[in-house]
């Protein structure tokens, strides 16, 4: 329980850009500012932003992007370094902000995941949190509301500001808590791991690799996976200039199915297994194309795929899991927030191959501070017997 009480105020809307310049030039002077977003990402690939909440510790305010033109003064301040933004569990706030506005908020500090560093548990949601924190219980009524709606109502105009009102006191606890725990370091690194994944290149090189997440790549030979890697870039770039879920362009057992039969004409396209007569008709021509194109891009790479595991490799997984499990607990973290599952596959997959391998990108910074050395000898040690 924090010792700073907050009183919510009635929130302030803002339509006008006149206004919301008056007020970034207000924020740029605070040492934080909590954010929050309100959006629909229903029917489309690209998030339809519904409203941006900002709390200064004082005041909420309700940002109408359907109604704001001029956004220069709010993306600079997102960028300012001397103004940390405050976000509850922000991985989808932060695609919204990236996409929308083309500005990630910088420097980050995420409450959820500051409070899995203080014992709180992995994903503790933003209601539990407040209430741990002030014991107040807010609602979740208004979670599924539409908000491209116009006017919105009552209830939702409360619902988003009280999604900010608490952020700013419980971030000042929150990094008073790190600090006396010497952990402010970790928080800072994974914030900027977060900020990292959410700001992928919107280009055709960054989608290379996304062939990797299709289950049951690893069945595949070089020519279809080399076809998998292509028909996934074609996906994506379809789905962004339709502005359609990936899904709907076409499923990954879909693409799966058509890598792995390697048709040659419509025809035997339209005897792959369940593939929508509406991808066939509309786009058939093109992913035979696909199949029969020389490969240009980067060469698969079928020993990064994850695939079912032989038993020293799962002695390996089942080791480095334990690990993971004592450590967080000398540390009163979640196992989860040291090391998954997903961040641990690459690992093995370098360590079956050389003793030495490079250590992978998904465990760097605090994690590779804590873990590297008794992973790198409990892995030498199972995949050497």
């Amino acid at each position: 329980m924090m010792n700073e009480t907050v009183a919510v105020q009635a929130p302030v809307v803002v339509t006008d850009n006149a206004t919301l310049q008056t007020l970034c030039a207000q924020w740029q002077k605070c040492a934080l500012i909590a954010l929050d977003t309100e959006f629909v990402r229903v029917d489309t690939f690209f998030p339809r932003l519904g409203l941006i909440q900002v709390g200064d510790g004082e005041h909420n305010y309700l940002l109408d992007p359907l109604r704001l033109t001029e956004w220069g003064c709010f993306v600079e301040l997102l960028g300012n370094p001397a103004v940390t933004k405050v976000l509850h569990s922000c991985s989808e706030d932060l695609v919204v902000f990236k996409e929308c506005l083309s500005q990630l908020p910088t420097p980050l500090f995420d409450t959820q995941r500051a409070a899995a560093f203080l014992g709180y548990g992995y994903s503790i949601s933003y209601q539990n949190l407040v209430k741990e924190m002030t014991g107040t219980e807010i609602s979740k009524d208004q979670t599924r509301s539409d908000w491209l709606q116009r006017p919105l109502s009552a209830e939702q105009l409360d619902y988003a500001a009280l999604d900010v009102a608490y952020l700013p006191a419980i971030a000042r606890h929150l990094q008073e808590a790190l600090k006396t725990a010497g952990r402010a370091e970790w928080a800072t690194d994974e914030f900027e791991q977060m900020l990292a994944a959410a700001a992928p290149d919107a280009s055709e090189q960054a989608w290379q690799d996304y062939y990797q997440s299709v289950g049951g790549a690893w069945r595949l030979n070089e020519t279809q996976l080399a076809a998998l890697q292509r028909l996934c870039v074609w996906r994506e770039k379809e789905a962004r200039a339709r502005n359609k879920p990936r899904n709907w362009v076409a499923r990954d057992s879909e693409l799966l199915a058509i890598a792995t039969a390697m048709p040659s004409s419509l025809g035997a396209l339209m005897s792959v297994n369940d593939l929508p007569k509406p991808l066939i008709s509309r786009d058939g021509t093109r992913i035979l194309q696909l199949l029969s194109a020389q490969h240009s891009g980067p060469a698969p790479q079928p020993e990064m795929l994850e695939q079912p595991l032989n038993s020293t490799m799962r002695q390996a997984l089942k080791s480095s899991q334990h690990i993971v499990r004592e450590m967080a607990e000398t540390l009163d973290i979640a196992p989860e927030l040291l090391a998954r599952k997903k961040q641990l596959m690459p690992l093995l997959l370098l360590a079956k191959d050389t003793p030495e391998f490079a250590w992978p990108a998904g465990l760097s910074g605090w994690r590779q501070a804590l873990l590297e050395q008794p992973l790198r000898d409990a892995l030498r040690k199972v995949l050497a017997s």
